[in-house]
């Protein structure tokens, strides 16, 4: 055990002392356990962790998770911490675990790993098994054209704002644009655009396998448009309007945008309506 600028921070790993033990004392309500671990290990100890609480419901445990690595999904009420943590967490806690996540006992197969962890560091009954994760859903998106890129293309400015929306209506927004031997070198890359396929093979089997597992798609007029409304349907598919309009290319009554006098909102009521 060490001294903490509040309290202590403990080991149960290393001291035989599991984290059972102090709660018991009555102590300690303020406890933080800090598990500076990868994907897998936080996934795995998110059913310990909630049996925990569950077990002490009259303590304040929260759990400190590294900076960067977007383990809030895991722990939505998580704190961020980077490495200098023990100079840096919060003063309100007066006890402070660092959870070392044993590793598996590969001779034992009763025991997962998260169970090793409930009886070697917080000294419950061994719990195991995986919390549901709440997964954001892909909005597909195309802001270009190949042929007409003058007439069709949505400008980087209303992009950015639908791109943007998407996000804040709760989804995780993907450009679909493939680099296929008929690429158009003016379609360049919008630089707010961080998650797209430019660099995947270009099939269409792949786009639309992909497409098929968006919960929408936004896109200008284009050989994705119309891939999408055969493979989504007319009701999650909504164009980008420029100089070229729905009727041109579809008898169907579907949801539109003006990018020329975008108004905003209209992408993020079009993905409410639908959810």
């Amino acid at each position: 055990m060490t001294t903490f600028n509040s309290g202590l921070i403990i080991e149960p790993e290393k001291t035989g002392k599991k984290l059972l033990y102090f709660l018991k004392t009555g102590d300690f309500k303020r406890v933080v356990l800090v598990s500076w671990h990868g994907l897998g290990d936080q996934i795995m100890l998110a059913s310990p962790f909630k049996k925990l609480r569950a077990l002490f419901p009259d303590i304040k445990i929260d759990i400190a998770v590294c900076r960067g690595l977007d383990q809030t999904c895991v722990f939505p009420d998580a704190i961020e911490v980077d490495g200098n943590w023990r100079e840096t967490l919060p003063l309100e806690y007066d006890l402070v675990v660092q959870i070392n996540a044993p590793i598996e006992k590969m001779e034992d197969l009763t025991k997962t790993k998260a169970e090793v962890c409930c009886v070697e560091e917080l000294g419950i009954e061994p719990t195991a098994g995986h919390e549901p994760i709440l997964a954001k859903k892909l909005v597909g998106v195309s802001f270009q054209c190949t042929s007409v890129p003058w007439v069709a293309n949505t400008d980087e400015a209303v992009a950015e704002k639908i791109w943007e929306e998407i996000k804040r209506a709760g989804f995780v927004p993907f450009e679909c644009s493939m680099k296929h031997p008929f690429f158009n070198p003016e379609n360049k890359l919008y630089p707010f655009v961080d998650k797209h396929m430019r660099d995947w093979p270009a099939t269409v089997e792949t786009l639309a396998a992909f497409i098929g597992s968006c919960h929408a798609y936004i896109t200008a007029v284009s050989g994705n448009f119309h891939l999408a409304l055969s493979v989504l349907g007319r009701d999650r598919v909504m164009l980008l309007e420029k100089d070229l309009k729905r009727e041109l290319f579809t008898k169907e009554v579907i949801a539109t945008a003006d990018v020329k006098e975008y108004k905003d909102g209209s992408i993020k009521k079009f993905l409410e309506n639908l959810a």
